[in-house]
């Protein structure tokens, strides 16, 4: 798997530019009120003022959309995402359909779309993940006497994973529901610390397990989520090299 490309400066302005003629699709994450959001974004304009997405349907961002707040956007094209971190420079405010002018980035990463594709764990690497959230959601007199849950990594991807845990815990599992997980890729590694947000809650054949599909967030709104995710890129292109082994 290739690893991220930087891109040069001239390059830099030819694709924002080239983004805003082709109007790209993207998201736009941020931290609103201590919570990490992702907004669905089109790119409408680019001009030395900066660079102009237009918010996809209606959110409840729009009082964390100010001048100088931190965000970090990710752009499709083709066979790659385009990330990196801005400020704010102006928004609308308007709560259906704002429009946001962010500053000119320094830095632009080029990564394959690839490494956002789930890869699975390799035979015989038993990882184990923990994880906990904020609350629970659909009855407060269930909250569990433990502070953190534990699951088997199925698969893992730049932009989520697959846990694996007992079916006893559907219920203190909602959809949106906002996780803290923690995972040792390799025996020999350091732990790797991660923020999500819980995606997909499906059944197994076997009745006593559940399959908890988690998205990352923030990895590209700060530099500590850009070295986590540089991480997982070197993690996914190790187990894609064992699968390949086997």
């Amino acid at each position: 798997m290739a690893n991220a490309e930087l891109l040069k400066k001239d390059q830099i302005e030819g694709f924002l530019s080239q983004s805003a003629q082709n109007t790209l699709c993207g998201t736009l994450t941020l931290l609103c009120k201590g919570k990490w959001m992702i907004l669905d974004v089109v790119v409408v304009h680019f001009s030395e003022s900066g660079l102009q997405v237009e918010v996809s349907g209606r959110t409840c961002a729009s009082p964390c959309l100010k001048p100088e707040q931190p965000v970090g956007l990710c752009i499709q094209q083709d066979y790659y995402k385009y990330l990196f971190e801005s400020r704010i420079a102006y928004s609308s405010g308007d709560a259906d359909a704002g429009r946001i002018v962010v500053e000119i980035p320094d830095k632009i990463e080029k990564m394959p779309r690839r490494a956002f594709e789930r890869q699975p764990i390799p035979a015989g690497l038993n990882v184990r993940a923990m994880f906990w959230h904020r609350g629970h959601l659909n009855d407060p007199d269930q909250t569990p006497q433990e502070d953190y849950w534990q699951g088997k990594l199925e698969n893992l991807s730049a932009g989520g994973a697959m846990i694996r845990v007992a079916a006893e815990q559907r219920d203190f599992f909602s959809i949106g529901q906002l996780v803290g997980v923690q995972f040792t890729p390799m025996s020999y590694q350091k732990p790797l610390l991660l923020e999500g947000h819980v995606r997909h809650l499906n059944s197994t054949p076997e009745p006593d397990n559940l399959l908890v599909g988690v998205e990352f967030l923030g990895l590209e709104a700060s530099p500590e989520g850009r070295e986590a995710l540089h991480r997982l890129l070197d993690v996914i292109d190790a187990y894609e090299q064992l699968n390949k082994q086997l």
